[in-house]
């Protein structure tokens, strides 16, 4: 999967927007991927990988199961993983990490802002 696939992947997403929210010239190549300002998925261009959200109880799994899914990138090692992009993950793995990522960040709304986002 290449970072315009996957941009255009976690922009699919209901309510999902795009942020490149810092200054600092060595964070120049990061996205992070929100909805409702709530971080599901950061994005490192340059490095061609993704930090997502995951399961806690499912982190192990993943990782065991491929090469390109590591510890997370300055992140909680244990509620987020790293995906290599151009690795050994099936596009379809990638996605399916991606939109539990968001469905994580979601369930963690408050009920109201899910329903003034029209996500329930």
């Amino acid at each position: 999967m290449n970072l315009e696939e996957f941009r255009e992947f976690c922009l699919s997403l209901p309510q999902a927007s795009e942020h490149a929210p810092w200054s600092d010239k060595q964070y120049k190549n990061l996205l992070t991927f929100n909805v409702a300002d709530k971080w599901f998925c950061l994005l490192d261009m340059e490095n061609k990988f993704c930090d997502v959200k995951c399961d806690p109880d499912t982190v192990t799994e993943w990782q065991e199961r491929y090469t390109g899914i590591e510890p997370a990138w300055h992140m909680n090692k244990q509620h987020w993983l790293k995906i290599v992009l151009e690795s050994d993950v099936p596009r379809a793995i990638i996605e399916q990490l991606v939109e539990r990522a968001y469905q994580l960040t979601v369930t963690g709304l408050s009920k109201a802002k899910r329903q003034e986002l029209g996500l329930e």
